[in-house]
């Protein structure tokens, strides 16, 4: 298994025991991609596996590096959705092949089953029978693609767009750059702007609303510069995050979050009410499929569970639920360094 782009990591599977590389890196890079490749024959030499007798097993995501590179591997092949592959992971390390569970995968951008950027997912089932989207965050524009995730102005002005009033992000106290002006434009012109259901956007965007307006210089640094200043802020009831159907909508929570930050209130308080409100969200939708299903595991994985306040919050509420276990990695990173485990842990099963 070839695992993901970023934080890429191999798996081989021999008679049934799972062998993960150490930690390759981000493929774009040359150097990791080269240290990819070589993982790659370097594990299959080791355990003795001719690449001709293996499946190969990769993301969905038909531009991935990775992907590519397994088309042109001899031997059959398999694609996985990726955050599939993040609740497989979990369930991987522990053996849980036909147990029920309800999973959040929530992260910053992953190929979904539509050809759109999932990142706020919720699924149904288990390894042996595959998992059931039942929910995901309420969709929006992500105007300039890989580019709005290293500008979280950017990713600002498409969940924004979907607010019944404009807000006035130029006026004090915000302070948005003309950056966001031009993304903006983008969504209405509907150029170069594409469909997300990314939790990891949706952080970017609290986080430009309370201050965060330049650009990032390491990844997922806007949602950690959110949670060290709600660390800042005692415990906060939270903002409104209803389950729309199957959408969590974010409108009521963004429409909170601004008219807090215009009345002046203190930007660390507004940070932790917004942790309170994603926990509230996955208790929320735990309680529902818990009640609807014999499910008692929640699994959480994906980028947005590294921070350590946020699965803190959710671990006290469901706690909180008599007969539900929390699952989360503990063998392999939450973030995409666990796919790898995820996608070999669905081929062996016969799952997608």
């Amino acid at each position: 298994a070839v695992g993901a782009d970023l934080k890429n990591t191999v798996t081989l599977v021999v008679d049934g025991q799972a062998f993960v590389s150490q930690h390759i890196g981000d493929l774009e890079h040359y150097a990791a991609f080269r240290a990819f490749t070589e993982a790659v024959h370097d594990l299959c030499r080791m355990y003795e596996v001719r690449l001709e007798d293996a499946l190969v097993v990769h993301d969905a995501h038909p531009e991935y590096a990775s992907t590519r590179y397994a088309c042109e591997l001899p031997g059959e092949r398999l694609g996985v959705q990726h955050h599939r592959a993040h609740i497989a992971s979990v369930l991987a390390e522990r053996a849980m092949w036909d147990t029920l569970v309800i999973g959040f995968a929530f992260d910053g951008t992953g190929y979904g089953d539509d050809g759109t950027i999932w990142g706020g997912e919720v699924f149904l089932g288990s390894l042996e029978a595959g998992f059931e989207r039942v929910a995901h965050l309420r969709p929006a524009a992500l105007p300039g693609g890989d580019a709005a995730a290293r500008w979280p102005v950017q990713a600002a002005a498409g969940f924004l767009s979907q607010l019944a009033e404009g807000p006035r992000v130029l006026d004090p106290p915000f302070v948005f750059p003309e950056r966001y002006l031009q993304a903006q434009e983008l969504v209405v012109k509907g150029i170069r702007s594409f469909v997300t259901t990314s939790v990891g956007r949706l952080f970017d965007t609290v986080a430009a609303l309370l201050g965060f307006t330049r650009g990032i210089t390491f990844e997922g640094q806007a949602a950690i510069w959110l949670e060290h200043l709600a660390r800042a802020a005692p415990p906060a009831g939270s903002y409104p995050f209803p389950l729309e159907g199957q959408e969590l909508d974010f409108r009521p929570l963004l429409a909170a979050v601004l008219d807090d930050r215009v009345r002046g209130r203190d930007p660390a308080e507004i940070a932790r009410a917004f942790h309170e409100a994603v926990a509230d969200a996955i208790e929320q939708l735990a309680r529902r499929y818990a009640e609807a299903s014999r499910a008692r595991h929640v699994v959480l994985s994906g980028g947005v569970f590294q921070n350590v306040l946020l699965l803190a919050r959710v671990a006290d509420r469901l706690r909180a639920i008599s007969g539900l276990t929390l699952l989360v990695n503990r063998e392999v990173p939450l973030n995409d360094g666990g796919i790898s485990l995820g996608q070999a842990a669905l081929a062996a099963v016969g799952q997608r």
